[in-house]
């Protein structure tokens, strides 16, 4: 049984080695060798007062009906999931009603007023809520424009303006107040508009910078949760660019940042202080990995505890939970979807490297307004996985939702 151990030990080592030596940038990585997995449920548990775990309790303890009304508490008609087409005849969002079971029921779609690539934007924030949820935005890749609409009461869409995205491409966007930025993944630059009333969009003078370089391959778009600073990734560079802004919304150039971590990809935020990032690591097996940082005074995003394996293929999208504890992440080249626990001093630590297997190609990742349910979008499977969380980093599947184009592209919810 020790040999047995030793060499289940051994074969650990020898994948973050191999982790390690796929990073591009000359990475730290850490092991939790020093806090055994006994140590790290006990952290996470955080002496029965984890409010993202007392939710899980709450609501799998739940009646249908109790269910039903955690899920519907901002809405006349309950809540909404939705996705776009992205074809290239042209672009539609398409809309789910999230049932009392956290199944999805196919409710309609409504035209973009642009056009899709026709395939999968390799992004996450093609689709993007406000913080009230009363609009929508969405990027039209195939023609160079992004779309605002009206979120109605019983989850239908109704569009109100398509504007151009002031550049080539756009694959993800970030809204703050009144303010949107775009993302152009093949142009290379970002462009702030201004939300005004009805949700038009009108350029800000000045608010179109460009990124690091030529071709850096751009998968994401954000906000800091302050709205101090938009961040994006670049994949193909390594690098993380902050952008300053200003107070008529325009931002200052570029302070770009190697990553902690090879292929940055998707990002979410955590106790509303700190970045937590996905390393794809170009796609090898065993080598992805995640990075927490802070964003500092300057701009610069300074990593919490280096990049943490989580002993996957290209994980990419990310979602946190509610309260910030959480962090789930799709494993693209794996069909997996790996779990990460996040301290009060915004430390990274591996829950569950394999939380749930996915169909094939798991793109963007939510989680619903009741912290329990989660949806992934599946790219070559064309399905939406529905899961709702275990204790302590896990997942369920509930049900899977066929019949999705092949170029689906983008969650968001409320």
């Amino acid at each position: 049984m020790k040999k047995v151990n030793f060499l289940k030990a051994s074969l650990v080592v020898a994948i973050m080695l191999t982790a390690g030596a796929c990073s591009k940038t000359g990475e730290k990585s850490i092991s939790q060798q020093d806090h055994p997995k006994a140590v790290i449920k006990e952290m996470m548990a955080e002496n029965g007062a984890n409010p993202d775990e007392i939710s899980i309790k709450e609501n799998s303890g739940a009646s249908p009906s109790q269910l039903n009304s955690s899920v519907s508490n901002d809405r006349d008609k309950g809540h909404f999931l939705y996705t776009e087409s992205n074809a290239a005849e042209g672009n539609s969002i398409l809309i789910y009603k999230i049932k009392k079971d956290g199944s999805l029921n196919a409710s309609g779609s409504t035209l973009s007023g642009g056009k899709g690539t026709g395939k999968g934007l390799g992004s996450q924030g093609a689709l993007e809520l406000d913080k009230n949820h009363e609009w929508l935005y969405a990027v039209n890749g195939g023609s160079n424009s992004v779309s605002s609409f009206k979120v109605n009461n019983d989850g239908s869409l109704t569009l109100a303006h398509t504007a151009s995205s002031g550049g080539l491409t756009p694959n993800s966007v970030s809204a703050y107040g009144n303010l949107l930025y775009v993302l152009n993944n093949k142009s290379d630059n970002i462009l702030g508009l201004r939300i005004g009333a009805g949700g038009t969009l009108t350029p800000i003078e000045g608010a179109a910078q460009h990124l690091s370089g030529s071709v850096v391959d751009a998968p994401q778009i954000s906000f800091s949760p302050n709205g101090d600073w938009v961040i994006v990734t670049e994949k193909a560079t390594n690098i993380i660019g902050t952008f300053k802004v200003k107070s008529n919304g325009s931002v200052n150039s570029g302070i770009f940042t190697a990553s902690i971590g090879a292929t940055p990809f998707g990002f979410d935020f955590s106790r509303d202080r700190f970045m937590i990032v996905s390393n794809a690591a170009g796609g090898a097996v065993g080598a992805g990995s995640a990075t927490s940082y802070i964003i500092n005074n300057s701009g610069v995003p300074d990593d919490i505890n280096g990049a943490v394996p989580d002993l996957q293929a290209a994980p990419c999208w990310f979602a946190i939970t509610k309260y910030g504890r959480f962090a789930y992440t799709t494993n693209t080249a794996g069909n997996t979807i790996s779990s990460y626990y996040i301290d009060e001093s915004g430390g990274l630590h591996l829950a569950e490297s394999l939380a749930a297997t996915t169909d094939t190609q798991p793109l963007d990742i939510v989680i619903a307004a009741n912290n329990y349910f989660v949806y992934e979008l599946n790219g070559k499977g064309q399905t939406i996985g529905e899961f709702r969380r275990k204790l302590l980093g896990g997942l369920e599947l509930i049900a899977t939702q066929p019949g999705l184009p092949v170029s689906s592209t983008g969650l968001a919810t409320y």
